[in-house]
This record gives C-alpha cells, sequence and structure tokens, in this order.
C-alpha cells in the first residue's frame, strides 16, 4: 500500500497524541502536520540492522554518541517528528536534545539514514530532506537498497555511490567511518 494512501488529515498533533497512536505494525512520522505511516519489508530491516550494527560499532569504540533505531522519534518542529531509519547524534548535540529518555528527542540528529521503501514518494523524499536540513541535520543517507546505492547529502552537495568497492564514508560528522557498499548490501 502506497504511503500516500496511508496518511492521515494535516493538523497539530501533540506528543501525547503520537504516542497514543496503536501499535499496528507501522512506523507512524509527522510531515508538516500530516501523519505518515508506512511499512518495511524485510530486507529493508535487513539494511538497517547492517548500517546500524556498523555505526554502533564504530560510535560505541570511540564514544562518539548515540546510534538510534526507526522507533526513535526526533521533533524538529511542532509540526514535524522524524524517525530516521537509522541515526547518530554526537555527545554535544545529545546534551541539547535529550530532554528526557521517555520523551522525543528535541532537535535533529546529527547523521540520519533513511532505507527507501517501495512506498515511499518523491515529493516526500525531498519534503523529508529539506526539513532534516533546515533543523540542523549534517548529513544524510538515503540507501536504495533496490538498485545497491547509497546517496549522500550534506547541506551544500549530494553525491551517490553505485558500485560495491565505493566507500561510505562519515565525512565530519563521523571522521574516520568508512564502509564498502558490499558490507551494505
Amino acid at each position: 500500500m502506497a504511503t500516500e494512501a496511508l496518511t492521515r488529515k494535516k493538523r497539530a498533533w501533540t506528543d501525547e497524541e503520537l504516542e497514543a497512536l496503536p501499535k499496528d505494525g507501522y512506523k507512524y512520522e509527522l510531515l508538516d502536520g500530516e501523519l505518515i505511516m508506512s511499512l518495511a519489508h524485510a530486507r529493508h530491516g535487513e539494511i538497517c540492522m547492517r548500517l546500524g550494527s556498523l555505526l554502533f560499532n564504530f560510535v560505541d569504540r570511540k564514544e562518539l554518541g548515540k546510534v538510534y533505531d526507526s522507533s526513535t522519534g526526533f521533533r524538529l518542529a511542532p509540526e514535524v517528528l522524524l524517525s530516521p531509519d537509522v541515526s547518530f547524534v554526537n555527545k554535544a548535540r545529545l546534551k541539547k536534545i535529550l530532554i528526557a529518555p521517555d520523551k522525543f528527542l528535541l532537535g535533529a540528529p546529527d547523521l540520519a539514514i533513511e532505507v527507501l521503501s517501495p512506498s515511499d514518494r518523491l515529493r516526500q523524499v525531498h519534503r523529508k530532506l529539506d526539513r532534516y536540513f533546515e533543523h540542523g541535520v549534517r548529513l544524510v543517507w538515503w540507501v536504495d537498497w533496490t538498485k545497491e546505492q547509497v546517496h549522500i547529502y550534506t547541506p551544500d552537495s549530494v553525491n551517490a555511490l553505485t558500485r560495491p568497492n565505493d566507500l561510505l564514508s562519515g565525512g565530519d560528522v563521523l571522521p574516520g567511518f568508512k564502509c564498502r557498499l558490499s558490507r551494505i548490501f
């Protein structure tokens, strides 16, 4: 089912209302006041776990901050609550945006990773990218597992990795992190 068909009317949603949504297997996000619901396939979950494991091991070993999965919400604005498939927040930013462990993070991650789903629509992808960068995300990896590609976005550039031996780098956000695409796909 397409994500567009699974959206609910635009309106203001409180944290309490979002937290009270049913635990029905959907991932809920709020994009410009529009509630977006989506499901992920097996391959999507596998890629998320691979990336999450690689990042977690690197970040944990170097004590750089925290890595989060897709169940973590980042409240970017009253009408925007996004949950990247995998995200990283450095220690300094975490001190500013972690209000309480049982609340949404109040701000953006440093790195947001989105693994594309068949239901994703280009218009929504671009809106998410815009919101991420408007609210301080420094790096976004858009992963297209069907084409085995990673698109790397910064506030002022975009690059694509398309070959198994291409190196995915953490850049200024995660200095020293490198991974060949063949380890992800």
